[in-house]
């Protein structure tokens, strides 16, 4: 690579550089070129990424739909004071019938994309917006008769393959409000570019709730809210990344017999989060899972109190306030223990708003894919 410097030093150099140097470089030279390239420097660089996140102010993806320009806006913001003055626009190349794409998840800097609200979907896209790369993942299933399906998206902590689960609800022939459980499944793996019928997964006998779109990917699971009618309770099913194998999780007494519309999955920091609405009276419990996996660590937080102005929780920050959309339509970040509203100047649509964690990475720079500008 250099006449100068060693191989390997120039090597561990890259990895600590942004990914907008890296693209740059990529046209240096053939050597550098290639070695940036290799799927196994894109995960060292993302090790590294991670390592540093741990030691540094972290960055929030935000997505609303602006009602002036009638499109969607995805911005990159510090989390920090200046989150609602100083941001960087995203170039977002997709158009979505409907106004706005639904957003599974996001997870090492990759995007997991739906355009469906409520219907069926004949794409599934997984975007790096850092270096403006995308995929389109063509559905496999193709049902003709009613039906309703879950999707979830994660990345496994060890190999770093990222993969889309969906799981089809078929409706019940003799029962026009009822669903076949267990579910019909399948997975989808970025390595492979194919689709895998999981007909050896046992799919848990229940029903997975999507009323808020909501799942959430920690310590390498996707969780889902559920309700079971064998033992009726409202319960978490969560889908293990790497061994693709579905478990359940208890919740907290008090949001086992809770309406189940009235709950969504969430993370907060590093953790597994509940949230129970009470859409009448406008709060929101927060209840977090401190040490993963114990079903005795769900512990009560706080309570968001905001009668006639909460319409959903956004996402968490890392000083501890939650970010809210208002039935004003405006996006907020709300101090739970000063109980105190901070306006961001940021305003969307019913179902636009979106705010998660964000880190860069390389994911899909190896890949054929075609580029946009």
């Amino acid at each position: 690579m250099s006449d100068y410097l060693p191989d390997e030093i120039i090597k561990e150099i890259l990895t600590k550089l942004p990914v907008k140097s890296l693209l740059r470089f990529t046209a240096v030279c053939k050597s550098w070129y290639s070695h940036i390239k290799n799927p196994s420097f894109i995960n060292a660089h993302l090790n590294q990424t991670i390592a540093n996140t741990q030691h540094s102010s972290q960055r929030l993806l935000v997505r609303y739909y602006d009602k002036t320009s009638k499109e969607e806006q995805y911005t990159l913001r510090w989390d920090d004071d200046k989150f609602g003055d100083q941001f960087s626009a995203l170039n977002f190349p997709f158009k979505s019938v409907l106004g706005y794409v639904r957003i599974v998840g996001s997870c090492n800097g990759l995007l997991c994309l739906c355009d469906d609200l409520f219907g069926d979907a004949n794409t599934i896209t997984l975007w790096n917006p850092s270096i403006r790369k995308a995929v389109n993942v063509d559905m496999r299933i193709n049902l003709r008769f009613p039906h309703m399906f879950v999707l979830g998206f994660g990345v496994c902590p060890v190999t770093r393959d990222a993969k889309v689960v969906r799981i089809v609800y078929v409706r019940d022939a003799t029962h026009r409000n009822r669903f076949v459980v267990p579910p019909k499944v399948e997975v989808y793996a970025l390595s492979s570019g194919t689709w895998r019928s999981a007909v050896e997964i046992a799919a848990p006998p229940c029903y997975l709730t999507e009323f808020t779109w909501s799942q959430a990917f920690v310590s390498g699971f996707v969780h889902w809210v559920a309700y079971s009618k064998v033992c009726p309770r409202n319960l978490i099913v969560r889908f293990d990344i790497r061994n693709e194998v579905f478990g359940e999780m208890v919740l907290p007494d008090d949001l086992c017999g809770e309406l189940v519309s009235n709950l969504s999955v969430a993370v907060r920091g590093e953790s597994l989060a509940m949230l129970k609405y009470n859409k009448e009276i406008g709060t929101c419990c927060v209840w977090v899972m401190k040490e993963y996996g114990v079903a005795g660590s769900w512990t009560k937080l706080f309570t968001i109190d905001l009668p006639g102005m909460l319409r959903r929780t956004i996402g968490f920050r890392k000083n501890g306030e939650v970010m809210l959309s208002l039935i004003s339509n405006e996006l907020v970040s709300y101090d739970p223990n000063k109980k105190e509203i901070k306006y961001l100047g940021v305003q969307g649509n019913i179902r636009s708003f979106y705010v998660d964690t964000y880190m860069e990475s390389l994911a899909l720079l190896e890949r054929g894919v075609a580029e946009y500008l």
